[in-house]
């Protein structure tokens, strides 16, 4: 499906810098959550707790000088955090991030791209607009999340928004099969 909306499929590393993370998550939890270790030349790298960040980081190389690029990404993510049903220190996150230097047009063609998929995967779901994220890159007023009232505390399957380089989502796969059974 995201093919056809034209998108490219982009294979996100599993290792990165702290620091993308540290800058692009700000002070929120992520942070706390991250694998961290330093490599055999001593730089400061995590286990991936999310792929957003990453998109914006790659922004201007992704772009190649287009004014709009789509990408779209299944990878494993990590957060070091008290596992239980619906959250896991490993997961796997389907990602859409649309680049562009117009974010709240790129919010407006992706959030039907997600509600689209999730429809044709049969998930009935209560969507919230106007979200402030909990992620520190997002744009105040401009998130939105996906929830399954049936998965109790864990409910969210999908958070996303606009960010400065454009916007996205992520769908956290384990909560979604959950949510579809």
């Amino acid at each position: 499906m995201f093919i056809e909306a034209g998108a490219e499929e982009v294979i996100v590393p599993a290792i990165w810098s702290q620091d993308t993370f540290i800058e692009k998550a700000g002070g929120s939890a992520i942070i706390g959550q991250m694998w961290a270790f330093n490599d055999k030349a001593n730089r400061q790298c995590c286990l991936i707790p999310e792929a957003t960040a990453l998109f914006q980081e790659c922004s201007t190389s992704l772009l190649n000088g287009r004014s709009e690029a789509v990408f779209f990404y299944v990878t494993r993510c990590y957060r070091y955090e008290r596992p239980q049903a619906g959250r896991y220190r490993e997961f796997t996150q389907l990602g859409l991030e649309i680049l562009s230097c117009n974010p709240v047009l790129a919010l407006q063609r992706c959030q039907p791209m997600c509600t689209k998929f999730l429809d044709s995967v049969g998930l009935h779901y209560e969507l919230k607009l106007a979200v402030k994220r909990g992620l520190s890159y997002y744009l105040g007023g401009h998130g939105f999340e996906v929830c399954c009232p049936g998965l109790g505390a864990q409910k969210q399957v999908v958070g996303g928004g606009a960010y400065r380089e454009g916007a996205g989502f992520g769908i956290g796969l384990e909560r979604l099969l959950l949510a579809l059974r």
